[in-house]
């Protein structure tokens, strides 16, 4: 999973992206826009990287597709977004379903595929799975973050991000097989693009902000207990011995009471007994003792006792 922040998706997308509109495609220059409510991701369907050779097939009257994107150049290093239409112009890339067209609602790129492959209908034949993966990582940190940036500029959901082929099985899209016949030889799959956009456009990789509500909360009160423990001695022993035949005194007669029992479950025990006395507490009773004003009752020796 490509762990970043939405902040460093878009810093990341406007480094490699640039836009050069296909001015000459006809779905450029109809001027008809749609107000996009989520995208479609398409690769190319063939083995050809390179930005240059994929913008000048779509920069034609002629061409019969366009997109508002083009994803490539992964063969040369981190990659390049070709900005290509408007965001919000009406792209020609998923064609016509049994109910209509996604075409008309949704946002759509190429990313381009590694050299090296052909196909035979929808399946690439020979694609070397190994000699293309550092190719494909970094197609996918691409991919992850520009689904990221398209959907938080334009304020749709994960939910609403596909593929070519979702296209088709919802009805609203020609049959293509695009992108599920790539993506698993790499162990991804539209699922796990929509899980990762939605794990950062839901902050999950914020700093501060991997930690569950319980967790949170757990740290809050352990702080809080420990706040309380400043400066605060839980039993006689812990007491500094300059304080500790006062405290002693004061517990042998009853004065000072302490609670839980200690270890044997008995609060008559003196020795571990919880008291928490504070440093304030303790300096107190000790000037008092010391100048005689603290008056304790006698205690009682056991037979026995010295």
């Amino acid at each position: 999973m490509i762990q970043m922040t939405v902040a460093e998706c878009i810093a990341y997308v406007e480094a490699h992206l640039e836009v050069r509109y296909a001015t000459s495609n006809r779905a450029y220059t109809s001027g008809r826009d749609i107000s996009p409510v989520g995208d479609v991701n398409h690769s190319f369907g063939c083995a050809q990287p390179n930005v240059e050779v994929a913008f000048s097939i779509m920069n034609k009257a002629s061409a019969g597709w366009a997109v508002n994107a083009i994803l490539g150049d992964f063969h040369k290093g981190e990659g390049r977004i070709l900005l290509t239409m408007p965001y919000k112009r009406r792209p020609w890339g998923v064609g016509a379903g049994s109910k209509g067209s996604w075409n008309n609602s949704r946002i759509q790129w190429e990313v381009l595929e590694p050299s090296g492959h052909t196909y035979a209908g929808g399946t690439m034949i020979g694609y070397d799975v190994q000699k293309n993966e550092a190719y494909f990582q970094r197609m996918w940190k691409m991919l992850v973050c520009w689904n990221v940036y398209v959907a938080h500029k334009l304020g749709f959901t994960a939910d609403t991000i596909n593929d070519h082929a979702e296209s088709y099985r919802a009805g609203m899209g020609g049959n293509h097989a695009d992108m599920g016949h790539w993506l698993p030889k790499h162990g991804q799959s539209m699922d796990t693009l929509r899980e990762n956009v939605r794990a950062i456009l839901n902050n999950q990789f914020e700093e501060g902000n991997d930690m569950t509500e319980k967790e949170v909360l757990a740290i809050v009160q352990k702080a809080i207990a420990e706040e309380k423990k400043k400066g605060r001695y839980a039993t006689i022993d812990d007491v500094p011995s300059s304080y500790r035949p006062t405290i002693q005194r004061l517990m042998d007669a009853k004065v000072l009471a302490g609670y839980d029992g200690g270890k044997d479950g008995n609060i008559a025990t003196v020795e571990d007994n919880t008291i928490l006395v504070d440093e304030t507490f303790c300096r107190i009773v000790v000037v008092l003792d010391r100048a005689g004003v603290l008056k304790l009752p006698e205690v009682k020796k056991e037979a026995g006792q010295v």
